[in-house]
Protein backbone atom coordinates (compact mmCIF):
# COMPACT_ATOMS: atom_id res chain seq x y z
CA UNK A 1 0.00 0.00 0.00
CA UNK A 2 1.59 3.34 -0.93
CA UNK A 3 3.11 5.34 2.51
CA UNK A 4 3.44 2.07 4.11
CA UNK A 5 6.49 0.53 5.32
CA UNK A 6 7.45 -2.17 7.15
CA UNK A 7 5.60 -5.22 9.19
CA UNK A 8 2.48 -4.40 11.72
CA UNK A 9 5.44 -4.26 14.57
CA UNK A 10 7.23 -1.37 12.93
CA UNK A 11 4.63 0.02 9.96
CA UNK A 12 5.72 3.15 8.33
CA UNK A 13 3.26 5.81 7.92
CA UNK A 14 4.34 8.79 5.23
CA UNK A 15 8.03 8.01 6.58
CA UNK A 16 7.65 7.60 10.71
CA UNK A 17 7.54 4.94 12.73
CA UNK A 18 5.08 4.59 15.09
CA UNK A 19 7.50 6.09 17.99
CA UNK A 20 8.08 9.12 16.16
CA UNK A 21 4.02 9.30 15.68
CA UNK A 22 3.82 9.37 19.28
CA UNK A 23 6.42 11.50 19.76
CA UNK A 24 4.81 14.19 17.49
CA UNK A 25 1.29 13.75 18.99
CA UNK A 26 3.01 14.07 22.67
CA UNK A 27 5.02 16.60 21.36
CA UNK A 28 1.84 18.59 19.57
CA UNK A 29 -0.10 17.89 22.93
CA UNK A 30 2.53 19.63 24.94
CA UNK A 31 2.79 22.75 22.83
CA UNK A 32 -0.84 22.98 22.52
CA UNK A 33 -0.83 23.16 26.44
CA UNK A 34 1.95 25.56 26.99
CA UNK A 35 -0.30 27.93 24.70
CA UNK A 36 -3.38 27.96 26.38
CA UNK A 37 -2.28 27.36 29.90
CA UNK A 38 -0.14 30.16 29.31
CA UNK A 39 -2.82 32.45 28.01
CA UNK A 40 -5.96 31.24 29.81
CA UNK A 41 -4.79 29.53 32.46
CA UNK A 42 -4.72 25.78 32.92
CA UNK A 43 -7.80 25.65 35.60
CA UNK A 44 -10.14 27.74 32.48
CA UNK A 45 -8.47 25.08 29.70
CA UNK A 46 -10.79 21.42 29.03
CA UNK A 47 -9.22 18.85 27.45
CA UNK A 48 -11.17 18.93 24.43
CA UNK A 49 -10.17 22.30 24.08
CA UNK A 50 -6.32 21.16 24.35
CA UNK A 51 -6.73 18.52 21.84
CA UNK A 52 -8.58 20.72 19.10
CA UNK A 53 -5.69 23.35 19.63
CA UNK A 54 -3.27 19.99 19.08
CA UNK A 55 -5.47 18.71 15.90
CA UNK A 56 -5.65 15.16 17.93
CA UNK A 57 -8.36 13.14 19.34
CA UNK A 58 -9.63 12.34 23.05
CA UNK A 59 -7.92 9.11 22.11
CA UNK A 60 -4.26 10.26 21.28
CA UNK A 61 -4.66 12.44 24.50
CA UNK A 62 -5.32 9.94 27.01
CA UNK A 63 -2.70 7.82 25.20
CA UNK A 64 0.07 9.88 26.51
CA UNK A 65 -1.04 11.68 29.43
CA UNK A 66 -4.27 10.31 31.41
CA UNK A 67 -4.98 13.59 33.03
CA UNK A 68 -4.88 17.09 32.55
CA UNK A 69 -2.62 17.12 35.85
CA UNK A 70 -0.27 15.04 33.88
CA UNK A 71 0.16 17.10 30.67
CA UNK A 72 0.74 19.77 32.77
CA UNK A 73 3.27 18.11 34.98
CA UNK A 74 4.90 17.70 31.50
CA UNK A 75 4.77 21.33 30.17
CA UNK A 76 5.77 22.44 33.89
CA UNK A 77 8.98 20.26 33.48
CA UNK A 78 9.84 20.71 30.35
CA UNK A 79 9.76 24.58 30.78
CA UNK A 80 11.48 24.27 33.91
CA UNK A 81 14.17 22.13 32.33
CA UNK A 82 15.11 24.36 29.68
CA UNK A 83 15.48 27.65 31.81
CA UNK A 84 17.58 25.21 34.10
CA UNK A 85 20.10 24.11 31.82
CA UNK A 86 20.19 27.89 30.71
CA UNK A 87 20.95 29.10 33.94
CA UNK A 88 23.95 26.40 34.41
CA UNK A 89 25.39 27.16 30.76
CA UNK A 90 24.54 30.82 31.93
CA UNK A 91 26.36 30.66 34.93
CA UNK A 92 30.00 28.07 33.77
CA UNK A 93 30.50 31.08 31.04
CA UNK A 94 30.75 34.25 33.73
CA UNK A 95 33.58 33.85 35.09
CA UNK A 96 35.02 33.28 38.37
CA UNK A 97 33.82 36.16 40.40
CA UNK A 98 30.53 36.51 42.50
CA UNK A 99 28.95 38.89 41.22
CA UNK A 100 29.13 38.29 37.46
CA UNK A 101 27.78 34.51 38.06
CA UNK A 102 25.10 35.61 40.53
CA UNK A 103 24.45 38.06 37.89
CA UNK A 104 23.92 35.61 34.93
CA UNK A 105 21.81 33.13 37.29
CA UNK A 106 19.48 35.63 37.85
CA UNK A 107 19.67 36.80 34.08
CA UNK A 108 19.12 33.67 32.75
CA UNK A 109 16.45 32.90 34.88
CA UNK A 110 14.11 36.17 34.02
CA UNK A 111 14.70 36.05 30.70
CA UNK A 112 13.67 32.18 30.59
CA UNK A 113 10.52 33.01 31.62
CA UNK A 114 9.85 36.28 31.37
CA UNK A 115 10.93 36.72 27.57
CA UNK A 116 7.49 34.52 27.46
CA UNK A 117 5.13 35.15 29.92
CA UNK A 118 3.80 32.08 29.15
CA UNK A 119 6.86 30.10 30.66
CA UNK A 120 6.64 32.32 33.62
CA UNK A 121 2.62 31.96 33.93
CA UNK A 122 3.34 28.27 33.75
CA UNK A 123 6.33 27.81 36.17
CA UNK A 124 5.19 30.39 38.77
CA UNK A 125 1.35 30.41 38.81
CA UNK A 126 -0.59 28.04 36.65
CA UNK A 127 0.92 24.86 38.56
CA UNK A 128 0.85 26.23 42.16
CA UNK A 129 -1.44 24.15 44.46
CA UNK A 130 -3.02 21.55 41.48
CA UNK A 131 -2.77 19.10 44.01
CA UNK A 132 -0.90 17.68 46.76
CA UNK A 133 1.35 15.20 44.44
CA UNK A 134 2.23 18.68 42.28
CA UNK A 135 3.15 20.73 44.69
CA UNK A 136 5.56 18.41 46.28
CA UNK A 137 7.08 17.95 42.67
CA UNK A 138 6.66 22.12 42.28
CA UNK A 139 8.56 22.45 45.81
CA UNK A 140 11.59 19.38 44.92
CA UNK A 141 11.89 21.93 41.62
CA UNK A 142 12.46 24.57 43.37
CA UNK A 143 14.58 22.85 46.12
CA UNK A 144 16.59 21.75 43.00
CA UNK A 145 17.25 25.65 42.20
CA UNK A 146 17.89 26.38 45.66
CA UNK A 147 20.51 23.45 45.24
CA UNK A 148 22.29 24.69 42.31
CA UNK A 149 22.91 28.13 44.02
CA UNK A 150 23.69 26.76 47.28
CA UNK A 151 26.93 24.34 45.33
CA UNK A 152 27.57 27.57 43.74
CA UNK A 153 28.16 28.78 46.99
CA UNK A 154 30.38 25.83 48.60
CA UNK A 155 32.33 25.61 45.42
CA UNK A 156 33.03 29.64 45.76
CA UNK A 157 33.67 28.88 49.70
CA UNK A 158 31.18 30.68 50.60
CA UNK A 159 28.67 30.42 53.44
CA UNK A 160 26.66 33.38 53.75
CA UNK A 161 26.83 36.63 55.61
CA UNK A 162 23.34 36.01 57.37
CA UNK A 163 24.37 34.50 60.75
CA UNK A 164 27.67 33.05 58.66
CA UNK A 165 25.80 29.90 58.28
CA UNK A 166 28.11 26.83 57.04
CA UNK A 167 24.99 25.47 55.40
CA UNK A 168 24.16 27.83 52.94
CA UNK A 169 21.01 26.12 51.55
CA UNK A 170 18.48 27.66 53.66
CA UNK A 171 19.85 31.06 52.06
CA UNK A 172 19.48 29.74 48.56
CA UNK A 173 16.17 28.71 48.97
CA UNK A 174 14.55 32.08 50.41
CA UNK A 175 16.85 34.02 47.77
CA UNK A 176 15.23 31.63 45.01
CA UNK A 177 11.89 32.26 46.16
CA UNK A 178 12.37 35.66 46.27
CA UNK A 179 12.86 35.67 42.11
CA UNK A 180 9.71 33.84 42.06
CA UNK A 181 7.78 35.79 43.73
CA UNK A 182 9.32 39.27 42.14
CA UNK A 183 8.50 37.24 38.48
CA UNK A 184 4.90 36.52 39.87
CA UNK A 185 4.31 40.19 40.51
CA UNK A 186 5.61 41.45 37.28
CA UNK A 187 3.29 39.05 35.76
CA UNK A 188 0.20 40.26 37.83
CA UNK A 189 1.08 43.83 37.46
CA UNK A 190 -0.11 46.08 34.97
CA UNK A 191 2.08 46.64 31.71
CA UNK A 192 2.96 50.52 32.44
CA UNK A 193 3.78 49.46 36.39
CA UNK A 194 6.30 46.34 35.26
CA UNK A 195 9.85 46.99 35.86
CA UNK A 196 12.38 46.74 33.25
CA UNK A 197 14.02 43.61 33.46
CA UNK A 198 17.31 44.82 33.27
CA UNK A 199 16.23 46.39 36.58
CA UNK A 200 14.94 43.58 38.29
CA UNK A 201 18.13 41.49 37.04
CA UNK A 202 20.52 44.19 38.92
CA UNK A 203 18.01 44.93 43.01
CA UNK A 204 18.50 40.92 42.60
CA UNK A 205 21.91 40.77 42.14
CA UNK A 206 22.74 43.34 44.85
CA UNK A 207 20.09 41.26 47.15
CA UNK A 208 22.11 37.93 46.10
CA UNK A 209 25.41 39.53 46.76
CA UNK A 210 25.09 41.69 49.98
CA UNK A 211 22.68 39.57 51.32
CA UNK A 212 22.65 36.28 49.95
CA UNK A 213 26.25 33.53 49.79
CA UNK A 214 28.79 35.96 49.51
CA UNK A 215 30.72 37.28 52.88
CA UNK A 216 31.43 40.95 52.84
CA UNK A 217 34.60 41.16 51.08
CA UNK A 218 32.74 39.35 47.83
CA UNK A 219 30.35 41.99 47.51
CA UNK A 220 33.04 44.58 46.53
Amino acid sequence: MSGVEGTAAGRRYGGRSAEERREARRGALMDAAYELYGTLGYRNVSIKQTCAHAHLTGRHFYEEFGSSEALLRAVYDRTVRRAFDTVVVDVAAAGPELRPRAAAAISAFVHALLDDPRAARIVCIEVVGVSESLERHRRKVLRTFADLLADEARRLGLTGRVAQRPDPLPTALALVGGVYEVIVDWLQSPGDERPALDVIIQDMTDIWVAAGIGPPDAAR
